[in-house]
């Protein structure tokens, strides 16, 4: 039986140990000493234990990684979402140990997350971009030329971490001041669209090229770089202007070489779409790309990572599913008291803490996911079991996603007062 390291930890390290088990594989999980919640590694036929504190000594560490798979005489590799599964170093140090990698190679995976390079090869095949730069020198001319606001990002950042805004003159004085310093980090900025909304459009691409969808979904309600409410089908965007989208993601995707799964977020105002980024790994979303197109996503990647090529037309994200999901994320450290997730009809939990344990490195308490085919009567049920759920002892958005529902109807138009965060 072939052996892969699960190299993550909570709901998609546990979902992706049992899908691996599905498709014939032994599975052996991660964990760091230094975290408590180890509830994932349960279920797995072994654990490796990384030293360390912290993400980036543990989970997020790519020599640790790659020496727990050779330890454990893994065949491959399989990082789920997060930051390690952006890194190209990981696949790139993979092979060079000769274990296989499941996801994108190294080479797309550095173009994709440098944003200079990858909104360069956007614009280079045709897709709308921003006006952008990189640098001090350049990000102070593009301000001049522009004007505010802007979004200053890491050039090499994953997940929205970083990430800031400029709205005044002085936001822009103290934020150049920074990166005059020359803190070690490059900095990017494009043009901040004000209102805009997130739409990410996932694919799927084989080694000949092949594309498909796996779905898009819209972000209504963003704290910083989290996405605290998303909804699919997206019906913010016209159905033209959601083709165009597709068709700009497919001709990114296979410019790039890009293989396996993937997705590529836009930016929408009133009258275009933008280029935001592309992020070749599963997506947080997953399991509404799974609702979308009726398949196991996880399984799809190492359907292609295999060889596997698509038909054309055998998956179709377009079934008429209709897709809610809220992310309880934790706001800092701390121990769960106590947690009690509502049982609501029609919203499925996806959670793999240990309440008996305190919560160190985790981010996140819970995605709650509503399927059906109205998108009001799902976000009913999303506020029940957001509002019905007990969750103590730890900071988290609850009650920002609760309040959102409450007051914005599902395009993210207030109903009453005004929309958060939108």
């Amino acid at each position: 039986m072939r052996k892969v390291l699960i190299a993550n930890r909570g709901a998609i390290a546990a979902r992706a140990i049992e899908t691996f088990r599905n498709q014939g594989w032994s599975p052996i999980a991660v964990a760091a000493t230094s975290d408590p919640q180890r509830l994932h590694s349960f279920a797995a036929d072994g654990c490796a234990y990384l030293p360390g504190t912290g993400l980036a000594e543990t989970y997020d560490d790519v020599g640790r990684i790659v020496a727990a798979a050779l330890d454990c005489g893994a065949d491959a590799v399989y990082p789920g979402y997060g930051a390690l599964a952006e890194d190209p170093e990981l696949p790139e140090r993979l092979a060079a140990a000769g274990i296989a990698y499941i996801g994108p190679g190294a080479e797309v995976l550095a173009e994709a997350r440098d944003k200079e390079r990858a909104v360069a090869t956007a614009g280079r095949l045709g897709l709308p971009v921003l006006p952008h730069a990189a640098g001090p020198e350049a990000i102070a001319a593009l301000i001049q030329d522009i004007g505010l606001p802007v979004i200053l990002k890491p050039v090499d950042g994953c997940g929205g971490l970083g990430v800031r805004i400029l709205q005044t003159a002085r936001d822009t004085e103290d934020a150049l001041s920074v990166l005059a310093l020359d803190d070690g980090t490059d900095w990017y900025a494009e043009r901040y669209v004000e209102k805009g909304r997130v739409v990410g459009v996932t694919v799927a691409l084989d080694d000949a090229g092949t594309v498909v969808f796996l779905g898009e979904r819209e972000s209504l309600l963003v704290d910083g770089s989290m996405k605290l409410l998303e909804a699919s089908p997206v019906q913010g965007v016209g159905p033209d202007r959601l083709a165009r989208m597709r068709a700009d993601s497919a001709r990114l995707v296979t410019g790039m070489g890009l293989r396996n799964v993937a997705t590529v977020e836009f930016i929408v105002d009133a009258h275009s779409h933008y280029f935001l980024e592309v992020n070749g790994r599963l997506p947080l979303a997953y399991r509404m790309c799974e609702a979308q197109t009726g398949i196991d996503v996880v399984a799809l990647q190492i359907e292609l990572a295999e060889g596997g090529l698509l038909s054309p037309g055998a998956i179709t994200a377009d079934r008429g599913v209709h897709c809610v999901e809220a992310r309880v994320f934790i706001e800092g450290p701390g121990t769960i008291e106590s947690l009690s997730l509502a049982p609501t009809p029609g919203a499925l939990y996806n959670c793999a803490l240990d309440v008996s344990r305190p919560v160190v490195l985790d981010n996140i308490v819970t995605q709650i996911l509503a399927t059906g085919d109205d998108r009001a009567t799902l976000a009913r049920a999303v506020l029940e079991a957001v509002e019905g759920s007990e969750i103590t002892g730890v900071a988290h958005c609850g009650a920002d996603i609760a309040a959102w529902l409450r007051h914005c109807d599902l395009t993210g138009e207030p109903r009453t007062g005004q929309a958060l965060g939108v």
